[in-house]
């Protein structure tokens, strides 16, 4: 079974304690980090690109509201908050769902069952293993990919941008998903939203690069394996 990788955002300890403790009951959830504020949280996601997020609403320096308009590439999110008036704005954001404080264990048992429904959906990826390509379903078609055309990928959402050097694609899934189908060296990911092909690679300065027009960032957490992954003098 995969693992869901999760963390904790909340300025309450026993918010927190409470949280993880119930987290422990489900095989299926790991806990990564447990933040107090937006700002740890911003940086756990850098480090270790969480499936899941379970979010305070009600925080010192950055609410849970203000934490999703700052992240342009959000995991799964699960509300967890005491006021239940916090709902409708949840929603309006397409959490995943939503948990009153205190919550028990069935109710949070729903919450993440849910969740991992989602993340075990299928990524509409068909892969050949015998050859560097795989199909994709688009428009009611199988189309195939040549990965020595593919230029990066990008999140957008819950979909991902498959760039080449003659079109893009769009197909629904995650980068993590994608990954293992892709199994191949050249593609190194650089940043919570973008894998980039090493071989297209025009430039890089400080924490961006540039392949064709595009210039990508490059996060802090994923700096190092591409540099270690370049042919440099």
């Amino acid at each position: 079974m995969k693992i869901m990788k999760c963390i904790i955002v909340d300025d309450e300890l026993m918010a927190r304690k409470s949280l993880d403790r119930l987290c422990s009951k489900v095989d299926f959830l790991e806990v990564v980090a447990m933040c107090e504020n937006g700002k740890e949280a911003l940086d756990a996601m850098d480090k270790h690109d969480p499936d899941l997020i379970f979010l305070d609403m009600e925080m010192p320096e950055l609410t849970g509201i203000e934490f999703l308009e700052t992240v342009a590439v959000l995991p799964q999110v699960i509300f967890f908050t005491s006021k239940k008036e916090f709902a409708a704005t949840a929603f309006e954001y397409q959490v995943t769902d939503f948990l009153h404080k205190p919550t028990n264990f069935p109710r949070f048992l729903a919450a993440v069952n849910k969740a991992h429904k989602i993340f075990k959906q299928e990524n509409a990826l068909v892969e050949v293993k015998s050859s560097k390509s795989f199909f994709i379903r688009e428009e009611g078609r199988l189309c195939r990919v040549d990965q020595d055309e593919m230029l990066y990928l990008e999140n957008v959402g819950d979909y991902i941008r498959i760039v080449t050097t003659e079109r893009s694609h769009i197909i629904h899934g995650t980068l993590k998903g994608i990954m293992p189908k892709i199994n191949d060296a050249r593609f190194i990911k650089v940043h919570r939203s973008y894998i980039v092909n090493l071989t297209k690679i025009k430039d890089i300065e400080d924490n961006s690069l540039v392949i064709g027009k595009k210039v990508i960032p490059i996060s802090r957490a994923n700096k190092p394996l591409l540099l270690e992954h370049l042919n440099m003098l």
